[in-house]
């Protein structure tokens, strides 16, 4: 070679120098002198074309010695050397397992071949001139280290790893290489078989591809780039890489890009500032990463395109994975002001879809990389259905949110997310953060309203599916409003879970076979697993009775998590009593119905407050219902808890047990004041009769009430009787009734007899309530009094017979008595059937009988003796006397139970007037024991009242008489004013005109 020509290799060097002596860019004195050498070699061979011709060991020895004069840092060492002169003329240098080392013969890069080609041109005129380049087997790395610089390591040398790769000392580089003379025919350089290894030290990981294939093309001053590359991981799919680069030589502008196939979403997250949020997922991806360098060499947006396959958000092994079937993404990341444009974010999984746009800030960038992210982001097309558990998927029309998403540890915060659906906006606020122990979830939300419908649409089947089952069969109406709701997860903890709401137009039914509330309005709220709901105001529409106000009842079940687990219902009703008895009477109460009695027992208001509880259950018993009310009962009116009187009462109280109903209060039985209460054991075991029991006033509106056919003025002043009705199913009430008569004036004018109100007696009864009642038993005691017998009525409460089998009045009277009835607004007839009275106690008729007994009922004596003296009475005496005014009427009766008398009494001057006859006027004094000696003859003795109280005017005529002695004659004269004695002894005495 001339030394033209051995100083040609050298104009590069001693540019390089010129140039800066890029020592780094050893691959470019490496291919200067490699192609020095094949026009060497090329010259000696061209005679064995097409032949590859391998140089002798010498000429091996000179090339490497004229490469190595090229640097003074490197050296090269080849193993083989061979040549390839093609048909076209066209020479190939082959160099096979080239080294290149530093100066201390470390290794920086091994290559297994090398082979070039040359312009023949150019060589003709003694110029070296390659037209392509292909080496094989290299092998490099690339390492990132903790500020974010990349450099280019070869095989682990120092001195490279100092030095960090630039883009524009790069791109300025490779110019300048391939604008230099010798290169202007070179457009194609080719790397197969290239092993890359990148080390990531940012975020502790390394990467090895093998087989690698990298591409130069030049044409003119257009310069391609282009590479795939395979990587092989622990998983059971391979990642394939592209890469292109497009640039014009000379400029800095350029446009570059990375296209990716199943690429794990964690390898790659660490890569880029806008690819961070990659690292949650496990997943498989696919897609392009462009970007552009304008002439300055800054970096433009990067346009990202990324398809993520079927895979799971899953920041740490211990949170739960959260499974997905795709993700798609379209954005663009500014790096200058560090945004990010997000024109779509489509999540498709089993759980159902949505599509989001927005905007993000990253902040917090520290070496390369940042620490969270804030974004606005507007999602739409939402469409939901979690574990298939819709039928259809729930479609929400949109939604707004703020983000902030914290890398490293993982956290989610939702500052506000809101959207719309159906006319309705919901907010969310809320957080989930990766801990070690698994997921920390904190969500809240507002929603403005939902309608029933709606909320059965979005409320799952199988979520909480008790609840839900409930609200589906129960709730028929309900128009929900300022539903505000919170959940808190922590890690291998039950969540806790809080809800609360208005609602309104609510129709609900809450134990079945109830009738529903209706129209209800008021809260319910969930927290703690306990749920509640109250009503403001509602009514429940009862079978019967009209509607019950509701407002203030309360629905609580104390915790939601149990199956079939208990409720109870705090009340609060205000109604009619009728609709009040009818609600206790439904399924699966039927409380009126263990009570015999119908719904209609009474009429008036009712307000009642109290508890039920029971099981949420299906087929619900009444043994499974506990329940304990009370309440008021106002303007009362009953015509059935006594059958045949009208109960009223201005407020009652009212109690209602499992084993109880009980009605309490005062009140007017017909005209009478009574007190106590009415109440009916609920056992179903029980059989007891309902009772009635209380008090009940003693006056004469009672008499009258109660039909017992006492004279007028038989009973004055007010006493109290206390009183028990026991009311058997099917059968008219059986009572007690007592009384000590206290406060309670008594007077029998037919037997004159009275006892004053101060006087305490004993007053016992007991019968039927019947139609008509039955006074099965009555005994009285008082004032000298004592009756016992019984009463029955007729239809419609009119006395028909009073029978008292023992009357005793003082020692003057003891004898039967029967009062019977003679119809309404007549005194009683008096029939008096055995027994005897004692004038010589009493006056028959009074004093002023006449006055006395008027307006009176008949009076039919039977008497077993009439005692007139000490020593006469009257046997069998009869009398059917009128006492309708005054005493009226017809007696007989035998003296002593010997001779024979008749007589008739009448009324005269307010007075009883008598005539007393005899047909053996001798018998009568015999008799008597006045005239033994007397015979025969008539007897005709007139009484009439005189003026004094108590005292007669008296005629006796006898006719007739027969006297055997004297004696006795004088006997019975002297006896004369004994006559009076036939009304009363006691009087002042009798005066006879004439005997």
């Amino acid at each position: 070679m001339s030394d033209t020509e051995d100083q040609k290799p050298q104009r590069p060097h001693r540019g390089h120098r010129r140039s800066g002596r890029r020592h780094r860019r050893v691959g470019l004195w490496v291919l200067s002198s490699i192609l020095t050498l094949s026009v060497l070699g090329g010259l000696l061979v061209m005679s064995l074309m097409g032949a590859q011709i391998t140089a002798p060991d010498w000429l091996r020895t000179r090339i490497i010695e004229r490469i190595n004069q090229g640097s003074d840092r490197f050296s090269i060492k080849i193993g083989d050397v061979a040549v390839i002169i093609e048909k076209d003329f066209l020479p190939r240098l082959l160099l096979r397992n080239v080294a290149l080392n530093d100066t201390s013969g470390n290794s920086i890069l091994q290559l297994s071949d090398v082979e070039t080609s040359v312009a023949l041109q150019p060589l003709l005129r003694g110029q070296i001139q390659p037209t392509s380049i292909l080496l094989s087997g290299a092998g490099v790395t690339l390492r990132r280290l903790e500020n974010g610089r990349v450099t280019l390591v070869f095989n682990d040398m120092p001195s490279l790893a100092e030095g960090a790769v630039d883009y524009a000392a790069l791109v300025r580089g490779v110019d300048g290489f391939l604008m230099r003379p010798q290169f202007a025919d070179l457009n194609d350089v080719t790397i197969e078989n290239l092993t890359v290894r990148y080390d990531d030290l940012r975020i502790s990981r390394a990467w090895t591809v093998d087989g690698g294939h990298l591409g130069m093309m030049r044409e003119g001053d257009d310069l391609q780039i282009r590479g795939n590359f395979t990587l092989l991981g622990a998983r059971d799919y391979a990642t394939s890489l592209e890469m292109n680069y497009s640039g014009r030589i000379g400029s800095l502008a350029a446009e570059m890009g990375v296209s990716f196939e199943d690429m794990p979403a964690r390898e790659i997250a660490g890569q880029s500032p806008a690819l961070v949020w990659l690292e949650a997922l496990d997943a498989p991806m696919s897609g392009a990463l462009r970007v552009s360098v304008d002439e300055t060499g800054a970096l433009g947006p990067l346009n990202a395109t990324l398809q993520i396959s079927e895979g799971v958000l899953q920041p740490t092994e211990a949170t739960k994975p959260i499974p997905f079937t795709s993700v798609r993404s379209y954005f663009s990341y500014d790096p200058n002001t560090q945004t990010m444009q997000l024109d779509e974010l489509s999540v498709d999984s089993k759980w159902g879809s949505a599509q989001a746009e927005g905007q993000a800030i990253l902040l917090g960038v520290e070496n390369g990389l940042p620490q969270e992210l804030l974004g606005q982001i507007r999602v739409s097309k939402i469409k939901a259905n979690p574990a298939g558990l819709y039928p259809q998927p729930i479609e929400i029309e949109a939604a707004n949110m703020d983000v902030r998403l914290q890398f490293n540890p993982f956290a989610l915060t939702v500052g506000e997310m809101s959207f719309t659906d159906q006319d309705s906006r919901f907010v969310v606020q809320g957080e989930a953060r990766a801990k070690a122990g698994g997921w920390d979830l904190t969500v809240s939300g507002q929603m403005d309203a939902i309608t029933r419908k709606r909320l059965m649409e979005i409320w799952p089947v199988g979520v909480e599916e008790k609840s839900r089952s409930w609200v589906a069969k129960n709730v028929y109406e309900a128009n929900i409003s300022n539903i505000q709701v919170a959940m808190r997860l922590l890690p291998n903890q039950i969540p806790d879970v809080l809800l609360g709401f208005d609602y309104k137009g609510l129709k609900t039914r809450f134990v079945k076979d109830v009738p529903p509330i209706e129209a209800a309005a008021g809260h319910a709220s969930l927290y703690d697993n306990r749920f509640a709901i109250t009503a403001s105001s509602g009514y429940v529409a009862a079978a019967q009775g009209g509607r019950i106000d509701i407002s203030g009842t309360s629905f609580i079940v104390p915790d939601v998590r149990i199956k079939r687990g208990p409720a109870h219902a705090l009340l609060q009703t205000s109604s009619t009593i009728t609709a009040t008895l009818s609600l206790l009477d439904e399924k699966p109460f039927r409380f009126m119905q263990k009570a015999d009695q119908p719904v209609t027992l009474a009429s008036g208001r009712a307000t009642m407050s109290g508890r039920l509880d029971f099981l949420l259950k299906p087929k619900l018993q009444t043994k499974e219902v506990a329940f304990d009310l009370d309440g008021t009962l106002k303007s009362v009116r009953s015509e059935i808890l006594v059958p045949g009187r009208v109960l009223v009462a201005s407020e009652l109280s009212v109690s209602a047990r499992n084993d109880l109903l009980r009605i309490g209060g005062e009140g007017r039985l017909g005209t009478v004041p009574v007190g106590g209460f009415w109440q009916s054991d609920l056992t179903p075991e029980s059989g007891k009769p309902s009772q009635l029991k209380g008090w009940i006033e003693l006056s004469e509106r009672f008499t009258d009430e109660f039909g017992i056919g006492l004279p007028p003025g038989s009973i004055s002043g007010v006493g109290r009787a206390d009183i028990t009705v026991d009311l058997a199913k099917g059968k008219p009430g059986k009572f007690t009734l007592s009384s000590d008569l206290a406060g309670v004036g008594l007077s029998l004018r037919q037997l004159g007899w009275s006892a004053s109100r101060e006087t305490k007696g004993i007053l016992q009864a007991a019968g039927e309530l019947g139609a008509p009642p039955v006074i099965d038993d009555i005994r009285l005691e008082a004032a000298g009094l004592i009756a016992h017998g019984s009463v029955s009525l007729r239809e419609g409460g009119e006395l028909e017979r009073a029978s008292f089998s023992e009357v005793k009045v003082g020692t003057w009277l003891d004898a039967p008595v029967d009062l019977i009835g003679r119809g309404a607004g007549l005194p009683p007839a008096v029939e008096v059937s055995g027994g005897r009275i004692d004038l010589r106690q009493t006056s028959l008729g009074g004093s002023g009988g006449g006055g006395q007994n008027k307006n009176g009922g008949p009076v039919s004596l039977a008497l077993d003796s009439l005692q007139i003296s000490d020593g006469i009475a009257l046997t069998q005496f009869r009398a059917n006397l009128d006492m309708s005014r005054g005493v009226a009427g017809n007696f007989t009766g035998q003296v002593n139970g010997g001779a024979a008398i008749t007589g008739r009494v009448v009324p005269q001057d307010g007075r009883s007037a008598f005539q007393i006859k005899s047909s053996n006027a001798g018998g009568v004094m015999s008799s008597a024991g006045l005239l033994k000696q007397a015979r025969e003859g008539k007897l005709d003795l007139v009484l009439t009242p005189a003026p004094e109280k108590g005292s007669y005017k008296g005629k006796l005529k006898i006719e007739s008489l027969r006297i055997k002695d004297a004696p006795a004659m004088a006997a019975l004269l002297n006896a004369i004013s004994v006559v009076g004695i036939l009304e009363q002894l006691r009087g002042s005495g009798l005066y006879f005109n004439r005997v």
